[in-house]
């Protein structure tokens, strides 16, 4: 399962979406081999939350909508990573040319 190492926490990908700017459609892929592309296709998503997931079209089109977790065992007390670390993540993958989040 994709996942986010911040603040030295392993926060799992619990929901796999993108924003289509052009649009304005969110398309979320639900499992492995749920191709969506967004109303006007500019932007698609593959591969729910499991390894390998990944990403399609112009990423200046696109906003990353997915939501990472990370359950403390001692009280099973669940943080939520915050919406500007999953979009710096989302940021550096598209810098070095890479279309899936790190696993």
């Amino acid at each position: 399962m994709p996942h986010i190492i911040y603040g030295g926490l392993k926060y799992k990908q619990i929901r796999h979406a993108i924003y289509c700017r052009r649009c304005q459609d969110t398309i979320e892929s639900h499992y492995i081999h749920d191709h969506k592309l967004c109303l006007c296709g500019a932007v698609g998503i593959d591969g729910g939350i499991e390894d390998g997931n990944s990403i399609l079209g112009n990423f200046s089109l696109m906003e990353d909508r997915s939501m990472y977790c990370a359950t403390i065992k001692e009280n099973n007390y669940k943080l939520w990573l915050p919406e500007e670390i999953i979009y710096d993540n989302f940021l550096k993958y598209i810098k070095i040319g890479k279309l899936q989040i790190k696993y």
